[in-house]
């Protein structure tokens, strides 16, 4: 059976996003690209997230592709929402998807782990590839 959410074969994305989030964690090569990595498999799975949180999380993408800001400006700039003073909830509590989409350019069954060069372009690749996507989404 194919991921409701995202399409990948076998629902095989899960696992294969634990995958990625243990290389990072343990190499320095590959955790370059975290923050894209987390962001675009979220936004494909839309059932983790508030609608608020969805569409956070998609302007967020918008900052690291489009305007290029690096992951500790943007920590820095929503400082305030990661401490409690955000207004919305980011995580869903009732596990239904924001969106209906099923059908993306890539999936995170894309991404090549072999060393950290070709991950790092890959995760890029599919971050662009999800943000094309999502942009003409309107919630």
């Amino acid at each position: 059976m194919n991921c409701p959410e995202c399409g990948a074969a076998d629902s095989a994305c899960e696992s294969r996003f634990h995958e990625c989030l243990a290389l990072e964690f343990q190499n320095p090569g590959y955790s370059a690209v975290h923050h894209l990595t987390v962001i675009a498999y979220t936004l494909q799975h839309s059932s983790t997230l508030t609608r608020a949180g969805w569409l956070h999380q998609r302007e967020l993408l918008r900052q690291f592709i489009v305007e290029n800001k690096p992951p500790e400006f943007i920590r820095t700039q929503n400082k305030d929402l990661d401490s409690g003073k955000r207004t919305f909830k980011i995580k869903s509590n009732d596990g239904k998807p924001v969106i209906s989409k099923t059908a993306w350019a890539k999936t995170i069954l894309d991404v090549q782990m072999d060393d950290a060069g070709t991950y790092c372009k890959d995760v890029t690749a599919w971050a662009k590839s999800v943000l094309e996507d999502v942009e003409t989404i309107t919630l």
